[in-house]
């Protein structure tokens, strides 16, 4: 599957909620995303990984594989696995470095496609939208009319980068260490 969305950063947060309000988006949920990163070897300009995930009800198995910036620019293949942690030591044992993140995720739905305000530790909010089309993508960010800078679908990485972080060089990556 292809995976098409756009982060935007540089939103800020309480103009983002009532951007979603004012053209009707409908809440759907906030999660406390926890999850294992196995970073594939890479090719330059090649983004590909092994995600397990879980918001404490759903437990997800992924593999992305990212090239390039555009909205489209993502395969995706998920699975729903049983057990973040046994999982995760399956996976440890085949790929020794690994990382281990928490983000927080306000979720809404809005004419077919998710738009989240996505909070990550040492980060401000960022806006992800995902529709299934570009066309789709772009009409919403219109609607939505609010500041940021649209960055196209890149990994987390890179957006760390842009605060002038490496997001490898934290093995640990969790709010109570945001200080």
């Amino acid at each position: 599957m292809i995976e098409i969305e756009t982060k935007i950063d540089g939103i800020d947060k309480k103009e983002a909620v009532e951007a979603l309000k004012r053209i009707g988006a409908k809440f759907v949920d906030e999660k406390l995303f926890r999850r294992w990163i196995f970073n594939l070897e890479e090719k330059k300009g090649e983004d590909r990984f092994i995600r397990i995930r879980t918001d404490g009800k759903t437990t997800t198995l992924t593999y992305k594989d990212r090239s390039g910036e555009g909205f489209a620019n993502t395969e995706e293949i998920e699975t729903e696995v049983k057990d973040l942690d046994a999982t995760a030591k399956i996976f440890s044992a085949i790929i020794p470095e690994h990382l281990y993140q928490e983000n927080k995720r306000t979720i809404y739905s809005f004419e077919g496609a998710e738009i989240t305000i996505d909070e990550w530790p040492k980060l401000p909010p960022l806006m992800e939208i995902e529709a299934d089309s570009e066309a789709k993508v772009n009409d919403i960010i219109n609607k939505l009319n609010i500041k940021g800078k649209v960055l196209g679908n890149i990994g987390w990485e890179k957006v760390y980068s842009m605060y002038g972080m490496d997001l490898r060089s934290f093995k640990v990556l969790k709010f109570d260490d945001n200080k």
